[in-house]
């Protein structure tokens, strides 16, 4: 921070004058010495402790809690809601109207005092760094205990009404979203899916496909590298998806809630009905600063027990309004009222602005997650096991292999007709989307059914896939329960593919080693080019695609040399 000589500098002579005389000091008229003087009068402990002690107990109060801010500064808009607000005037308005005989607030008399100072373009509010360690902040008769002690715990409420218990349908609708992205090219838009795209989804997933359910989801999907981006394409990463995929779902959901808990990609703001943002790219929020609010204050929620939403907004509108604007800025930030389309600008407009994302986040992600339960259209919340193990107050759940409601078989029908249950492991059931067709809808209860298709079967030999790889499979995931038709029809087509010959101009890609080969398979914009391995150091590439391969190869950083 600026020491007193140079905030002092910086001072028109009027104003100079003014401090000076409320510091008992006489100044020369030469605007540098009178600096100087003004600068050395008020660094004398004996004239700062009587300067301190003529102040009245809500002045001393103010100035102290600022004080014992980082570097002794503090946002103008924090400071402004704690001790008002200091008049702009000029030099001929400050000779005229006297404001430091009658300040209209307690910033004013410390403004006029010398005592604080405004950096940053009037961003923050100082105290000069080599003043403020000889104020005696100990000599005062202001009570800051209130502001120190942590908040009381929020009270339990009687059970509600219309109770929405939190679910884990994240889990299956994301493991159906990257099986639909290996089959299809799904593009990102605007961060999240065209309104198109989320239709065509619904009649797959078991959650709803509103816009901020989507959105959550796809931005997870690419936090944790489960997904990634090939040309605008949303693409499931073989290694990493698998790694998700194929655990029990308690270690899903708590990688879903963590990846949200630091998520920059998910913005809450964005998604809150009643406001429209206008990202003007003058200024941009923090996600995680809301989140981190939220998540603090949990920690006072009755554990196991209901309590009211409106009841946790207040204590944070009371005790930490700016959760979300560490420079207290409540003027400069871009947002509409959905309904009026006005502008919400002031912080008179905390409960429909800050307030609002503090109940969205905890009715539309936290509950989509599985972290809380709701009640009564969003009034009541309650913390679930996933939810205490988030904040803190209690552990994950367990994530058992073998446990009664995880991987449940897969049964497969003489028609060919699969049949997934929620709790067939999801890497088993992304697995068999791959070779089969999708056929009706998805239920909680009945799961999911696909039929193997000689269609779906030669979509999944374009994608490397052999018929006997998926006899194997099918035996595997089923106890051995496949019908024996299905196997013969399988073999059936496997034999006539067998006779069937493809004459075509390949180019082939070698590597000194398969530890390289395998790196170039788990890179999302390289392995889109990559045809069938041919042994452990060379894969096939068609001949159309070698230069997308070249380019892609070349930007990691790959040198390549081309045999003519």
């Amino acid at each position: 921070m600026p020491t007193l000589e140079q905030t002092l500098a910086e001072y028109e002579i009027d104003l100079l004058r003014i401090i000076a005389n409320r510091w008992d000091v006489d100044l020369p008229r030469d605007h540098k010495r009178a600096v100087s003087a003004l600068s050395k009068a008020m660094l004398d402990r004996e004239k700062a402790e009587s300067v301190w002690e003529r102040l009245s107990d809500e002045q001393r109060g103010a100035l102290q809690v600022l004080l014992a801010s980082a570097e002794h500064k503090m946002p103008t808009g924090t400071f402004k809601r704690l001790a008002g607000e200091v008049r702009p005037m000029g030099a001929d308005r400050l000779v005229r109207e006297k404001p430091h005989l009658a300040p209209i607030s307690v910033a004013e008399a410390l403004y006029y005092l010398g005592l604080i100072a405004y950096g940053g373009g009037q961003a923050f509010v100082y105290v000069p760094s080599d003043l403020a360690p000889l104020l005696p902040t100990n000599k005062t008769g202001y009570d800051l205990s209130a502001a120190a002690q942590r908040s009381e715990p929020l009270p339990s409420v009687p059970e509600p009404q219309n109770i929405r218990p939190a679910d884990t349908s994240l889990v299956d609708d994301l493991t159906t979203f990257l099986v639909g992205c290996y089959i299809e090219d799904v593009p990102l838009v605007d961060e999240s899916l065209s309104d198109e795209m989320r239709m065509a989804l619904e009649p797959f997933f078991i959650g709803k496909v509103d816009a901020a359910r989507v959105a959550l989801m796809v931005n997870l999907a690419l936090d944790m590298g489960i997904a990634a981006l090939e040309e605008g394409k949303i693409k499931p990463v073989p290694a990493k998806a698998r790694s998700w995929l194929d655990v029990p779902r308690p270690a899903q959901v708590r990688a879903l809630a963590e990846s949200w808990q630091s998520s920059r990609r998910f913005n809450e703001l964005l998604h809150v009905p009643t406001l429209r943002v206008e990202r003007t790219g003058t200024w941009q929020n923090d996600p995680l600063l809301a989140r981190q609010a939220i998540l603090n204050y949990l920690e006072l929620v009755p554990p196991s027990d209901w309590w009211s939403v409106e009841d946790l907004i207040e204590t944070i509108h009371e005790e930490e309004p700016d959760f979300m604007r560490p420079d207290g800025d409540y003027e400069s930030w871009y947002i509409r009222d959905a309904r009026t389309n006005k502008y919400l600008r002031g912080f008179e407009h905390w409960h429909a602005v800050d307030g609002a994302l503090l109940r969205f986040i905890l009715n539309v992600p936290m509950h989509l997650l599985g972290l809380l339960d709701i009640a009564e259209s969003g009034k009541f919340c309650r913390l679930t096991p996933y939810g205490r193990a988030l904040v803190g107050s209690g552990e994950w759940p367990p994530s058992v292999p073998n446990a009664p409601n995880e991987g449940k078989p897969i049964t497969v029908d003489a028609d060919g007709t699969c049949r997934a249950l929620r709790a067939t492991n999801r890497y088993e059931r992304f697995q068999l989307a791959r070779f089969t067709n999708w056929i009706g809808g998805v239920s909680s209860v009945e799961g999911y059914r696909y039929l193997i298709t000689p269609e779906s079967v030669a979509r999944a030999k374009r994608q490397g896939v052999r018929i006997e790889q998926i006899i194997t499979f099918l035996q595997r995931v089923t106890d051995n329960g496949v019908p024996q038709t299905v196997v013969q029809q399988l073999q059936t087509w496997a034999a006539a593919e067998a006779q069937t010959a493809t004459l075509e101009q390949l180019w082939v890609l070698r590597v000194p080693s398969k530890a390289l080969l395998d790196d170039l398979f788990e890179l999302p914009k390289v392995r889109r080019y990559l045809g069938a391995r041919l042994g452990d150091q060379a894969v096939a590439v068609r001949a159309d695609q070698r230069e997308a391969l070249l380019k892609a190869l070349r930007e990691n950083n790959l040198h390549v040399e081309v045999a003519q």
